[in-house]
């Protein structure tokens, strides 16, 4: 089958019923192909909607079907990558949604050999649906590489609500339209200035294509650029360059990061990700949500509600404290760092480097003191006329 059947194939997905489907406790079968998938059994249903429709006559609704906000449930289809292998693929469909407490949104993935390590994903958290919304179209675009072997899309919901989607479309695309892809996000530079040529430590075959970003620190699956950066070893352990190793164990992070042990667990799949345990003996207690980030350890605490206006790259959300027209603190969280499935040992390293203090970010000018009020403080030359107030 060539891609233009595949295609028709795909298109038609949402306008034909199984074969001899009935309507079933007043609700169709679903279409051929698609099915649902979520974080825990009865959490989420599908149905085929023909009140509520965006385009066409029929409509796919995902619906969540109890009050917890930590779950998430996908209607999705799965075929084969062989006729899009070294194309530009498109997914689009329009949407609505209501009430929706948590992110909806289309998504896709491309898997190659190792389906721990997809070629190429998104899911429009850092554009996600909340609340309420009318009908739109909306798309995610990824490249498929030439030894991709599964394709993946459909539409996610994380926590509660309802939302649609019908006008299903793939479409082979140019390189004229723009992938959504959170994997392939570019590298970022420090702001301390431009960075040299060489490299003084191994890195991974796959340095410069980011999975993820948490402030200025980038990841893959082979490298964290912190400071002092870590590498993956071929046994799974994360290794600095002075030779400090962090260890994963499903969600699980142990090891030592700035020469303090830590032991964290990283819980996510919903419409938050937590990260809790301890690192230096002191309690850590990490929120990265739609609305905000809250970042604690000890004594310290930063708490920075999310930026929807600000001029960022599709693939981040940025979270920024202002004091008037100043910022105070800013944390950009990008990329796989926003997916429901973040790698843990990363995300908890480039967490950590990040520190739990504000950051200024980069040009802004220094926050006011108060008027120094004595002559003491200022130094100033005897005989000079000025006096204390």
């Amino acid at each position: 089958m060539d891609f233009r059947k595949k295609l028709a194939t795909l298109l038609l997905a949402l306008a034909a019923t199984a074969a001899g489907a009935q309507p079933s406790g007043g609700a169709q079968k679903l279409p051929v192909g698609w099915y649902v998938t979520e974080s825990a059994p009865k959490r989420y249903e599908a149905a085929v909607d023909t009140t509520a429709t965006c385009e066409g006559t029929r409509s796919a609704s995902l619906r969540s079907l109890t009050s917890d906000e930590n779950g998430y449930g996908t209607f999705m289809q799965a075929f084969g990558a062989q006729d899009f292998r070294g194309k530009r693929l498109r997914f689009s469909a329009a949407v609505r949604a209501k009430d929706v407490d948590g992110w909806a949104g289309l998504w896709m993935r491309v898997e190659g050999p190792d389906p721990k390590q997809p070629l190429a994903f998104d899911n429009m958290q850092s554009r996600a649906l909340v609340g309420s919304r009318g009908c739109k179209r909306y798309d995610v675009v990824l490249d498929v590489p030439k030894e991709a072997t599964t394709i993946m899309a459909g539409l996610i919901m994380s926590g509660t609500g309802q939302a649609w989607l019908d006008g299903v479309r793939f479409e082979v695309v140019d390189t004229s339209v723009p992938v959504t892809d959170l994997l392939a996000s570019r590298p970022v530079v420090a702001s301390g200035g431009p960075a040299g040529l060489e490299e003084s430590f191994p890195v991974a075959s796959n340095d410069q294509l980011p999975l993820g970003r948490v402030g200025d620190i980038w990841f893959n699956h082979g490298r964290v650029a912190t400071d002092k950066p870590y590498t993956k070893r071929g046994d799974g352990v994360w290794v600095s360059i002075l030779s400090e190793e962090v260890y994963e164990h499903g969600i699980a992070v142990t090891g030592t990061f700035g020469q303090r042990q830590l032991d964290l667990k990283v819980k996510a799949g919903g419409p938050k990700t937590l990260v809790d345990g301890t690192w230096g003996g002191e309690p850590v207690n990490i929120l990265i949500s739609t609305e905000k980030v809250v970042m604690r350890w000890g004594r310290l605490t930063r708490e920075l509600p999310r930026d929807k206006g600000a001029r960022v790259d599709g693939t981040c959300n940025r979270y920024q404290v202002n004091d008037g027209p100043r910022v105070t603190d800013q944390l950009d969280v990008c990329g796989a760092a926003l997916g429901t499935r973040p790698p843990a040992a990363q995300l908890v390293v480039a967490l950590l480097a990040n520190g739990f203090r504000p950051t200024l970010p980069p040009q802004t000018f220094p926050i006011p003191q108060p008027p120094v009020r004595s002559r003491q403080a200022l130094d100033t030359e005897r005989g000079s006329g000025m006096v204390s107030p």
